[in-house]
């Protein structure tokens, strides 16, 4: 197998790229998203860029790897589908209670919280009683058990969650009622959390459990949808999907684990954007994914993206691993309007592929990002999307003017910038978040800028807060779909275990280790890995006893040893001061959760090489380009970017035009494309 095809669907367009192997031949192609059906616009683009590639039906045994956001979409657009919950008799209210707190600003008393996924009268309890050892307390009651099923049935339930009290401690009880669940409620997906995360808190397992089941019977159909076509259209590999915490798993797999799908899509981005620093040398960066609906932002320290156990999914808990972002919605499509109070706003709502920014002419009214990109010189209308689609100036202008310059009192140009002005602010922000927030001063670290309208604003971003490197990869409007080629299978597993450090029973947790290794194995070996390419990893969550929260440590690869422990307790101090500022070298440690981390072996880089031409590469025509660093119009060179040879540089202010993406260089930055030709900006004075 050589040939390889990564397709990410976003709010507005689908990327594809294609890689043979064999040849490092690379194509790139962005269509629109079809959002009635995703599995149309991916296999018309699946279909084109294999024609374009040269690949007839003999040479389409490729593999295929996908990345999504129909997750987030379904919960976030919805709300109202009938599932059901069966838990422990008593709690029923489990997801209303959630952790009683008000978030995220304490002294807000209009803030409330968001409405449970299950309402009421859908949450059962049933009775059964497992203690946080896995003893049987009380027996499970199987006719309260039918009774409570039936009444799911008559109330509409197209899919249930089984969330026990103790489950992750021993699953039994939880096993039993799937097996019930088979005769009294035939064709109704069932989702166990002993299935989906073996770990205690019941109010994440609970809302974790929840969301399994809620996406569970569209992200059976979608992928079945999907695979089949592909499969008709002469794609026959087992196809991958991303998953929230950077592998990538079978779609089989992830029909009955729909919740680990979480931000596929910018996870992919994520994984991209790690693969392309390593190899251009660059170990401590934040990603910037720019598209057209939304801006995801990540943070890169010694080559490893932040992860987080505890994510979110629009706004409700997840425990399981993730990689962690912060999503803005300022995309390229980011409405711009006037508030009550005559203030100018930028998204979230977005102009999507339908109708689009005013300036694409299909009868959008609404100025965008794009449109004030347009109208300020950096977008060239007659190149967008390597000249697939034509942009309208005329619109954006019509739109610009009637929607904020004139309520405002103010010229098209100077509204175009203000939009500028306004969504970059709220992406500087973002940096902050991953970064200031965490006590990182972003300045030392590099600024990876992609998604088709990153590049636009990544130079202007990283000049506002001070940070001095920019990369650029090579095809930028399609580094999520690169990433999904990067990335490794992965597969993650849990097991709770409260108890002292010091009074650990080596033989105990070693064989609890070992079940581990096993399982994350066995799921690798199932989704087609080889047993010479897996690699294990393991990790303990530790706190100090009292604690609400843990840091996860690596275990070092050997026979866990009581020296071994004693490193790691040592190290635990270490690692607490550094994040939280503090340490407690006399109080008592305690191990909360084992986990293991099961990967294939990553897969070489994606992107192809090419040799050094250090020639200055001529640009192809000048463009008025309006920035608020010049005060006012200058002409600026343009370049396209097929014919910037790798080791060329060019100085700024210049525009780079790439087949899917537009790049903005400012005055005072220097632009240098390395072997993969993937574009290094500096500010020249460094």
């Amino acid at each position: 197998m050589t040939v390889q095809i990564g397709v990410d669907t976003g709010g507005t367009h689908t990327d594809i790229v294609l890689l043979d192997r064999a040849d490092g031949s690379f194509h790139t192609l962005k269509v629109p998203t079809t959002p009635e059906d995703l599995s149309i616009g991916i296999l018309s683009g699946v279909t084109r860029i294999l024609s374009e590639a040269g690949k007839d039906e003999s040479d389409r045994d490729v593999a295929f790897h996908y990345g999504t956001t129909l997750v987030t979409n379904i919960i976030v657009e919805e709300q109202d589908l009938p599932i059901g919950l069966l838990t422990t008799e008593g709690f029923r209210d489990v997801l209303a209670i959630g952790r009683a707190v008000r978030k995220p600003n304490i002294y807000d008393i209009h803030w409330r919280p968001q409405p449970p996924l299950v309402p009421r009268a859908l949450r059962r309890g049933v009775a059964e009683r497992i203690d946080y050892k896995g003893r049987v307390v009380t027996p499970l009651d199987e006719a309260s058990a039918r009774e409570q099923m039936r009444l799911l049935r008559e109330r509409g339930a197209i899919a249930v969650a089984v969330c026990l009290m103790n489950a992750y401690a021993n699953p039994a009880h939880e096993q039993r009622l799937a097996e019930i669940a088979a005769e009294e409620l035939p064709g109704v997906p069932v989702t166990l959390s002993s299935d989906v995360i073996r770990e205690f808190r019941e109010y994440e397992r609970t809302s974790t459990t929840v969301l399994n089941a809620f996406v569970l019977a569209p992200m059976i159909e979608h992928l079945t949808r999907l695979a089949g076509r592909l499969e008709a259209d002469g794609v026959r590999r087992t196809p991958f999907i991303m998953r929230g915490n950077g592998g990538i798993m079978s779609f089989d797999l992830a029909k009955n684990l729909p919740a680990a799908v979480t931000h596929s899509g910018p996870v992919a981005g994520i994984v991209g954007g790690n693969a392309l620093a390593r190899a251009s040398g660059v170990t401590n960066a934040v990603t910037f994914d720019m598209g057209g609906t939304s801006s995801d932002v990540a943070l890169i320290s010694d080559s490893v993206p932040f992860s987080t156990t505890r994510g979110k999914l629009a706004g409700y808990p997840v425990l399981l691993p993730m990689l962690d972002l912060v999503t803005i919605g300022a995309g390229g499509g980011s409405i711009a309007w006037v508030d009550n109070g005559g203030g100018l706003k930028v998204g979230p709502r977005s102009a999507g592929s339908v109708p689009g920014p005013a300036c694409y002419g299909q009868g959008g009214e609404n100025p965008s990002v794009t449109d004030a990109n347009l109208l300020c010189g950096r977008l060239n209308g007659e190149f967008f999307l390597n000249g697939d689609r034509v942009l309208r100036k005329d619109c954006a202008v019509k739109a610009m003017r009637e929607k904020i310059a004139e309520p405002l009192g103010m010229s098209v140009e100077e509204a175009a910038l203000g939009v500028l002005a306004i969504a970059e602010a709220h992406m500087v922000n973002a940096i902050k978040l991953v970064s200031v927030q965490r006590g990182i001063d972003p300045r030392g670290y590099t600024l990876i800028g992609f998604g088709g309208a990153g590049p636009l604003h990544a130079v202007g971003l990283a000049d506002a807060i001070g940070m001095n490197r920019v990369l650029i990869p090579a095809a930028p409007g399609n580094v999520s779909a690169s990433g999904l080629l990067a990335a490794e299978v992965r597969h993650d597993m849990v097991r709770t275990r409260v108890q002292p450090i010091d009074g650990v029973v080596i033989p105990e947790i070693a064989e609890e280790f070992g079940d581990l290794v096993i399982d994350a194995a066995k799921a690798l070996r199932d989704q087609g890995v080889e047993p010479e390419d897996i690699q294990v990893l393991r990790a303990v969550d530790l706190r100090y006893r009292g604690q609400a929260y843990e840091l996860t440590l690596p275990v070092p690869v050997g026979d866990l040893t009581v020296e071994v422990l004693s490193a790691m307790t040592v190290r635990f101090h270490d690692e607490h001061e550094r994040v939280y500022g503090y340490r407690l070298d006399r109080h008592p440690i305690e191990i909360v959760n084992l986990r293991v981390t099961g990967t294939s072996r990553p897969p070489a880089l994606p992107w192809p090489s090419f040799p050094f031409d250090e020639k200055v590469p001529s640009p192809v025509g000048m463009r008025r380009v309006l920035h608020e660093s010049a005060g006012t119009a200058a002409d600026w060179p343009v370049y396209r970017f097929t014919e910037i040879p790798a080791g060329a540089g060019i100085e700024g202010p210049a525009i780079v035009e790439y087949p899917g993406s537009t790049c903005v260089i400012l005055p005072g930055w220097t632009a240098r494309w390395d072997a993969w030709r993937h574009a290094h900006i500096v500010k020249s004075d460094n």
